[in-house]
């Protein structure tokens, strides 16, 4: 069945839809850090618990007002969830060379405009805090962000925009959403390569193994980083450049053949 209202969120709706989640977030962020002491939430998990509950609110109402179940804005594909999650190896390919560009992309931007003070070190506090960093980079935020911006944009923009306007505007969107130059420019990025794999499979499952990969490849090169003192980002070797895009290749190889072997022509 056809969900109501399948063109929205417009592009304008969308940026309306994105302050309003931001509004939601402020007032969850009150109320979780008001209840803290008596709830046992502890400030590790205050992040991760304002996100979840933001956007329970908000799917809540936009899937409501779609007509659309959660099972359908995950996957909405004729093709079957088991034939999509073959494509996780070949994903998972294409990370190494995904994360060498981010890395050569953002020491441009850092050389041509370095980080100020007090952005690291939200950077370092986001990083900070072990295990529930790793759980909200790689599970909570993955999720939730494809949820909404490939499983509500990114889908309502292919019915009314042409394929790569729909894909680059839900993928500025989401680099936009991180409200700071240097995480922009590596979501939009991410974004892009998200929003094709959705275009293709009409699955978030793609796009959700693709951004916990990166997040978690991410966390592990400021890992490497802080252990040399913080002062000194890892290099890359030129084998290790050139194994990413042997990567890339193969993953891009793979998804292929699977896309071309298969019947449905959504894909």
């Amino acid at each position: 069945m056809t969900p109501k209202h399948e063109n929205f969120p417009s592009g304008l709706e969308a940026c309306l839809l994105l302050v309003f989640l931001l509004g939601i977030e402020f007032m969850v962020g009150l109320l979780v850090q008001d209840s803290s002491s008596w709830t046992g939430i502890s400030p590790d998990e205050v992040d991760a618990v304002i996100m979840v509950l933001s956007n329970a609110v908000l799917f809540t109402g936009v899937l409501r007002y779609k007509g659309m179940s959660y099972a359908e804005l995950f996957h909405s594909s004729a093709v079957s969830r088991n034939r999509t999650l073959l494509l996780i190896v070949p994903v998972l390919l294409l990370v190494p060379g995904l994360e060498m560009v981010l890395g050569v992309l953002g020491g441009w931007l850092e050389a041509w405009q370095p980080v100020p003070d007090s952005q690291q070190r939200i950077f370092d506090d986001m990083m900070a805090n072990g295990v529930h960093s790793i759980i909200t980079a790689c599970l909570v935020a993955p999720v939730l962000e494809e949820m909404l911006f490939r499983g509500l944009i990114l889908r309502s923009f292919l019915q009314q925009y042409s394929r790569w306007v729909a894909i680059l505007g839900s993928a500025c969107l989401f680099g936009l959403a991180h409200m700071n130059i240097y995480q922009f420019l590596c979501a939009t990025i991410v974004g892009v390569l998200c929003a094709w794999l959705y275009q293709k499979t009409r699955s978030l499952w793609p796009g959700i193994i693709l951004h916990s990969a990166s997040n978690g490849a991410a966390i592990c090169v400021y890992r490497m980083t802080v252990s040399k003192g913080g002062n000194v980002a890892w290099q890359p070797t030129a084998g290790a450049y050139m194994a990413a895009l042997l990567s890339a290749a193969l993953g891009i190889y793979l998804l292929r053949r699977l896309w071309a072997s298969d019947s449905d022509p959504g894909l």
